[in-house]
């Protein structure tokens, strides 16, 4: 079964070939591997030329402007030959059974459409900091869908056939588009899984702070409340779309107590 992974690229340079030798190194062989440059500005491109040269399951494409992830994604996307579609980001690493694990669950369970991972949080330096739990059964993902990302988005794998019957991921959103996608699936009555192992690690640096600035959490509540309608949520737990905004503007300490106390942790074990 050919497995089309998809990356989207955008100034990576400094960690992109852990992430790509990760994929090529997958105990499952038979993929291919597109990636798209965003339009980078520090030589990503010609990294990614020479990785083609060497791998021909290395398609590289090229935006000659920054369109952003969402779109990249769904360029990427209608351009893959692959029955199932796995997502990877350019800074972070695949472990390597990773693949063949998600297969084997999409084999084992034909009504499966979308399947993730837990993840494990790295610093700069390749340091595991945290461990990213994610509720793992359909009925509990689906439960904590509207309190939370229920899915590590680079960990995920889905249907071809299914991301374009729901109409690909929303191109007005140009961060979260994943939880956008995950209550667009959840509406159409698709069956989430995540594998309760560790097997993609998260990179978490200064950029990835600057991406939870105020204008990413705004769409994230723009994100949920339009979810809400979609799985028809009853209005007065659309409190929920509020979570994003508190943990905003919140001190640092009082995120960290507020996170131990977090009664959507009896999900995450």
């Amino acid at each position: 079964m050919l497995v089309s992974v998809i990356m989207s690229v955008y100034n990576s340079a400094r960690y992109m070939k852990y992430a790509i030798e990760s994929i090529l190194n997958q105990s499952y062989k038979d993929i291919e591997f597109l990636i798209m440059d965003d339009d980078s500005l520090d030589g990503s491109v010609s990294i990614l030329k020479q990785y083609e040269k060497k791998d021909s399951r290395i398609r590289v494409m090229e935006n000659k402007i920054n369109y952003g992830l969402t779109v990249s994604l769904n360029t990427l996307i209608r351009n893959t030959k692959g029955e199932l579609i796995a997502r990877m980001d350019a800074d972070d690493i695949s472990k390597e059974k990773r693949l063949e694990k998600q297969i084997q669950l999409f084999k084992t369970d034909e009504n499966l459409d979308i399947a993730g991972t837990f993840a494990e949080d790295i610093d700069k330096d390749f340091n595991v900091i945290r461990h990213r739990k994610v509720p793992v059964e359909d009925s509990d993902i689906k439960r904590m869908l509207p309190l939370m990302n229920p899915l590590n988005h680079p960990s995920v794998m889905f249907r071809k056939s299914i991301i374009s019957r729901i109409g690909y991921y929303n191109e007005r959103f140009r961060t979260t588009q994943d939880y956008d996608l995950w209550f667009r699936a959840a509406a159409a009555g698709l069956k989430f899984h995540n594998l309760p192992e560790y097997l993609l690690q998260y990179r978490v640096d200064d950029n990835y702070m600057k991406k939870k600035a105020w204008k990413y959490r705004w769409t994230e509540y723009r994100i949920r409340i339009s979810g809400y309608k979609k799985i028809k949520l009853p209005i007065y737990k659309w409190v929920y779309g509020f979570i994003p905004i508190i943990l905003g503007v919140i001190p640092e300490n009082l995120f960290t107590l507020l996170k131990k106390l977090d009664p959507r942790n009896k999900f995450l074990h």
